[in-house]
């Protein structure tokens, strides 16, 4: 099976093979930041009964091990009711003050929380995958080579 880099405007989003593709990655990545914390767990705990440590380290990975757990369980994909039936819409974008300026059939200004990578390749090649927004005002965007769904909300119309 060949690997999607980028969605397709024809159908409901959530059929996209891109769309299937991204919530994968998601779903090991945060699979992966709980087997994590759960190993930081195991450790504490051994340092404690089996080692007998009575230094602040037990204490320190039992601080990680919640933070990261906490971290694996909460980041999760955007809801898949925003996507619902919509389909993916191709559009011009720049960044503007931090936020997302959409050029479209409707423009939009999306606050999209993306690192420095990401808004580079974005500034790069200028354009998305953005799905209408809900009543609520959030949406969903993602990027050409970037197999992640990126929560957003619009702050402009």
């Amino acid at each position: 099976m060949t690997v999607p880099n980028a969605p397709t405007s024809r159908g409901a989003a959530l059929d996209d093979r891109w769309t299937r593709y991204c919530i994968e990655i998601a779903g090991r990545r945060a699979l992966g930041w709980v087997l994590v914390g759960a190993l930081a767990f195991v450790l504490q705990l051994a340092l404690i009964f089996v080692f007998a440590v009575s230094s602040a380290l037990p204490l320190v990975l039992l601080l990680f091990s919640v933070l990261v757990l906490g971290f694996g369980l909460t980041r999760r994909q955007p809801s898949t009711a925003v996507l619902g039936d919509h389909a993916w819409v191709h559009v011009r974008v720049h960044w503007r003050g931090g936020l997302l300026v959409v050029h479209g059939t409707r423009p939009l200004v999306l606050d999209v929380n993306a690192g420095p990578v990401t808004r580079g390749r974005i500034n790069r090649h200028r354009r998305a995958w953005v799905v209408a927004p809900d009543r609520a005002g959030n949406t969903v965007v993602t990027f050409r080579g970037v197999p992640k769904l990126f929560p957003a909300k619009v702050v402009r119309r």
